[in-house]
């Protein structure tokens, strides 16, 4: 039985960010609706609950997309509208901005550990070839 590779950091960090802004954007359509602020804006309760529930459903789907080369660039455009959400209510805009400074983080540290493991690896690797090729020539 071979060992499974090792999953990508910032894949689990890209994934890991979506998925809690998901439901950050959930309890951001509760606020929103609990506020009356969807009377305040001319926004019907339909457009607040339908832009809102898609927009969970979006991070949800870029969470589980972040494995193809384009759901890196999905879920930077979903960035957007957790800060445009802030027209609305400013305190979700405050949220968006968090979410946005961990999904920087997440995406720096993560591929910068991706990089020090491949390193790492590789140099793992080059011990062992020469350590065989040493160890060939003794037996010869």
């Amino acid at each position: 039985m071979s060992a499974r590779p090792q999953r990508s950091a910032a894949l689990i960090f890209c994934q890991a960010v979506l998925a809690l802004q998901a439901l950050a954007g959930i309890f951001a359509v509760l606020v929103l609706w609990g506020l009356d602020r969807a009377g305040e804006v001319s926004l019907s309760g339909w457009l607040l609950w339908g832009g809102g529930l898609g927009l969970v459903v979006l991070f949800g789907y870029a969470a589980g997309q972040q494995a193809k080369p384009w759901g890196r660039w999905l879920g930077w455009a979903l960035q957007v509208p957790m800060l445009v959400a802030g027209f609305i209510e400013p305190t979700i805009a405050i949220i968006g901005a968090c979410f946005l400074l961990t999904w920087i983080v997440g995406v720096r540290l993560g591929t910068r550990i991706d990089r020090e493991r491949a390193e790492r690896d590789a140099a793992a690797e080059a011990a062992a070839a020469t350590g065989e090729a040493a160890a060939g020539g003794e037996t010869a």
